[in-house]
């Protein structure tokens, strides 16, 4: 598929005010105003660097006006394209099917993005959007602004270099090789142009012991690129949230935080953030 880079990640979470706090010392945009209400279900606000958060009233019903949201974590990643059409066009070649295609025009907010969401790729579990900016501008890629990856965990019953294999047709390249973390128990690959790090538990974890029991498959982990990492992990303590684990990516610090709405932040110690 023509993917020309990730464009933004969609959170339900369950306190919008306290998400704000947490992301949006990382994420270097600006918050919109909340919009929504007990009308479409939900609260929400945009990030201007991609971040979309929403805070669902009743998970049982629907939510603006679509599909209903039941838990809590990363629901998706947004990837844009130059012509929506087109894009979804290409995504059904490759067998993935289109759950809806929407438009700000379509709900009342004018000319400006159109947005076609598929159900999840069947192999790797990728649950993915397509967007199309219809307005001039200058838009800055996700990966650019601040994010280093986005984490998607690999069912343990799935093979992994399948999983690789059916992503790679999506986005028409390759990840980079394969890297493992004996430390963690994960074996990983990473698509760093489009910011998806795939990873599936190792059969045998650190000094033999199997790998984490609580491994959960899915969007499950986003990681920021900090170039003070103290003061970005002094920020989110502040937040509230507590540091869990501290490792080396390669050559890089990174440090993870236990997981807030089901979802593990994670801080890389690399320049540019």
């Amino acid at each position: 598929m023509d993917l020309q880079c990730l464009d933004h990640v969609h959170f339900s979470v369950p306190d919008l005010a306290r998400a704000k706090r947490i992301f949006g010392p990382f994420l270097n945009g600006r918050f919109t105003d909340d919009y929504g209400g007990p009308e479409v279900n939900a609260f929400g606000v945009w990030n201007t660097s991609g971040g979309d958060f929403i805070e669902v009233i009743d998970p049982g019903k629907p939510v603006f006006g679509g599909s209903t949201i039941p838990t809590h974590g990363i629901l998706s990643v947004s990837f844009r394209v130059a012509e929506i059409d087109a894009g979804i066009a290409q995504a059904r070649e490759l067998g993935l099917v289109l759950r809806s295609r929407i438009g700000s025009e379509d709900i009342g907010l004018g000319k400006n993005v159109v947005q076609a969401q598929f159900l999840a790729e069947p192999v790797s579990g990728l649950s993915l959007e397509l967007i199309e900016h219809q307005l001039p501008g200058e838009y800055v890629s996700l990966t650019d602004a601040t994010v280093d990856h986005v984490e998607l965990g690999v069912a343990r019953n799935v093979a992994f270099d399948r999983a690789v294999g059916a992503l790679e047709r999506i986005f028409g390249s390759a990840f980079e090789a394969e890297g493992i973390d004996p430390e963690r128990g994960l074996r990983s690959r990473l698509h760093r142009r489009l910011g998806i790090r795939l990873t599936s538990p190792l059969a045998e974890g650190a000094n033999g012991r199997t790998a984490t029991g609580d491994w959960r498959p899915g969007l499950r982990a986003i990681a920021f690129r900090c170039a003070d990492l103290e003061s970005a992990i002094a920020s989110a303590r502040s937040a509230g949230l507590v540091v869990a684990r501290r490792f080396s990516s390669g050559v890089l610090p990174e440090i993870e935080f236990e997981p807030w709405a089901n979802t593990i932040v994670r801080l890389v110690g690399r320049g540019g953030a």
